[in-house]
């Protein structure tokens, strides 16, 4: 889901090194958005759990061992309001006392979640908005759809933005301000994971590296509990712990994530990082510690 990379990395450079939890609400989308490689999140999920949705209760349960230092973000790796209790969550989130961050393209959204959401504050909320047909599944821009932007319009909620890959869907045209719509395209090629006929994946980084976007601060929670290392990660690569049994702490505490910190400072063994866009070399001598990484 979060295929901005510009919108994120405008977020962190106002926020460095703030923590933040994404939400992966359901394991598939069906916005199929061409830059997004939800096949293979699909492909690796599938066989560590059945759960399709991220269960309310359980939600709860994991939330209830983070910070409310630590933003809570509506984005992962599939659209979040395919999940039909999500504006609950995000209601417990806020009132727990998190800061609240939504990317969304409002597939699965309806009036009464609008009318609910206005009534809360967020640090950012983020409109991908549907093309014409180019990236995504165009055919989701029905009535309803459209019912539902034009209240979001309405709405005006001070931190609201929208963004847009390729031309606007046409029957948006009308209902978006065209002076709140950013253009943009896609800028990461999911640490390698897409057709290269989209956007061609970066030569793989060698020696120790840094992530120029803070992504280890940026751990995605998915329907069964586990957390991955960040947004780039569909493919499950790097599972730092699970939240349903582990404490918030121990993700930071976790042999995964000791590894990727050794990884970054030059150990051999396999590291997602070395083909994201995010990753730049680091000078010689210059390690990084856990601590520094968490």
């Amino acid at each position: 889901m979060t295929a901005y990379p510009m919108v994120l990395q405008n977020l962190r450079a106002a926020n460095p090194g703030r923590r933040v939890l994404e939400i992966t609400t359901t394991a598939g989308c069906i916005v199929r958005c061409s830059y997004c490689p939800q096949d293979k999140f699909a492909d690796r999920q599938r066989p560590v759990s059945q759960a399709k949705y991220l269960g309310l209760q359980d939600f709860e349960r994991c939330l209830a061992r983070v910070p409310t230092a630590t933003d809570i973000s509506f984005a992962g790796y599939s659209e979040p309001w395919l999940h039909p209790k999500c504006t609950r969550m995000v209601e417990h989130a806020f009132a727990r006392g998190h800061d609240i961050r939504i990317f969304t393209t409002l597939v699965g959204m309806n009036g009464s979640d609008v009318r609910r959401l206005q009534m809360l504050q967020f640090r950012a909320f983020v409109v991908h908005v549907p093309d014409d047909g180019t990236y995504m599944n165009s055919r989701l821009v029905g009535k309803s759809y459209l019912n539902v932007m034009r209240r979001l319009v309405e709405a005006n909620i001070p931190s609201i933005r929208f963004i847009v890959l390729g031309k606007v869907h046409p029957d948006l045209a009308d209902i978006i301000p065209a002076n709140t719509l950013e253009r943009l395209r896609p800028l990461s090629s999911r640490r390698g994971c897409l057709d290269s006929n989209i956007i061609k994946p970066r030569q793989p980084a060698i020696g120790t590296l840094t992530c120029v976007g803070k992504q280890q601060h940026r751990n995605v929670l998915l329907p069964n509990g586990d957390v991955t290392l960040c947004g780039m990660d569909f493919e499950r690569r790097h599972v730092l712990g699970n939240l349903l049994r582990d404490e918030y702490a121990y993700l930071f505490e976790s042999p995964t994530f000791h590894e990727i910190v050794d990884r970054m400072n030059g150990m051999n063994g396999f590291l997602l990082c070395r083909m994201c866009e995010f990753a730049s070399p680091r000078p010689s001598g210059c390690d990084m510690d856990a601590d520094q990484q968490s």
